[in-house]
């Protein structure tokens, strides 16, 4: 297999490929030879579609903007005369949805700490007034932190808009993924809400919740609104389960709203791992610290709970 020319980079392997791009994996030439992905779009294939130029040039204008630990970082863009190259981290992990093909069904702990990771970075792109439009596994990618544990990372921003825009009449995204009032032809930012049930749903029970043999027989279930159950012998917890039925409502003013979905007490955003917790913790520790070493104990006490939640 021969592989793109991509000046400053090596290539060294294909990771996946879609209509108009291939993604490589590559390491630069200069300095500390860091590992980054490549998507490398073909220019000939884009030059046609005025949809495929308009979502490059949304996901790149995107990418410039979004900072954030739960969202692909793109380092660069460049160009030569047969592609344009859009360089980003590197995630060793794969996607969601070779994970979920690994492990079948998730534990429910674990689709949890994935759920906290995207609610998270579904807040940062609220605040920015973004709306992916395209949530699925193959679009959350995984990398392995140093501590082996993997941090989930949303990419393809291809489809996305800003919320002022995305109640236009247009089909995007991918069916078995996509709310029902999207085939309706009328949506807003609420679509994100079900997607995010679909893929919860996916991780717990090993495949979406209508999957289908065929196109048609999914579109069916899609506009007869099927009633979505969970699989006979299926366990999962009381907040697991409210959160995600709240999640897969086919009316979307029915559906729980952003709001509601960020400050549900089980997805307990507030205590989830990350950076910016771990030194919250770190601050209640050294508080409780100083009120024991005061004789405050009671008041240390609570502080030491705080910092341990």
């Amino acid at each position: 297999m021969s592989f793109p020319k991509i000046e400053g980079y090596v290539v060294t392997e294909k990771l996946g490929s879609g209509s108009y791009s291939t993604v490589y994996k590559a390491i630069t030439k200069v300095g500390a030879r860091s590992t980054v992905a490549i998507k490398c779009i073909d220019k000939s294939r884009v030059k046609h579609s005025g949809t495929a130029v308009d979502n490059l040039i949304t996901e790149i204008r995107l990418l410039k903007t979004l900072s954030h630990p739960h969202i692909v970082h793109m380092k660069q863009f460049t160009w030569d005369d047969r592609n344009i190259y859009i360089i980003m981290e590197y995630c060793c992990g794969g996607d969601l949805s070779k994970y979920i093909q690994r492990y079948g069904r998730v534990p429910e702990k674990q689709v949890l700490y994935f759920l906290q990771q995207l609610a998270s970075a579904l807040k940062f792109l609220r605040e920015k007034g973004v709306v992916h439009m395209d949530l699925k596994p193959h679009n959350l990618l995984l990398h392995k932190g140093s501590d082996g544990k993997y941090i989930l990372k949303v990419a393809d921003f291809g489809f996305a808009q800003h919320v002022a825009g995305a109640g236009q009449r247009c089909l995007r995204g991918s069916p078995l993924y996509m709310a029902p009032e999207m085939l309706r032809g009328h949506h807003d930012a609420r679509v994100d809400l079900w997607s995010v049930g679909v893929i919860m749903y996916e991780c717990l029970f090993g495949r979406a919740p209508y999957s289908s043999a065929t196109f048609k027989e999914l579109v069916d279930k899609i506009q007869r609104q099927a009633p979505i159950e969970l699989p006979p012998r299926s366990s999962i917890s009381p907040g697991c389960q409210d959160l995600l039925s709240r999640l897969l409502q086919h009316d979307p003013d029915k559906r729980i709203s952003y709001e509601d979905f960020f400050s549900h007490e089980y997805l307990d955003l507030e205590h989830m791992p990350s950076k910016e917790n771990y030194e919250k913790a770190v601050g209640l520790i050294k508080r409780a610290v100083e009120l024991d070493a005061r004789g405050q104990l009671a008041r240390a006490l609570a502080a030491y709970g705080d910092s341990l939640r």
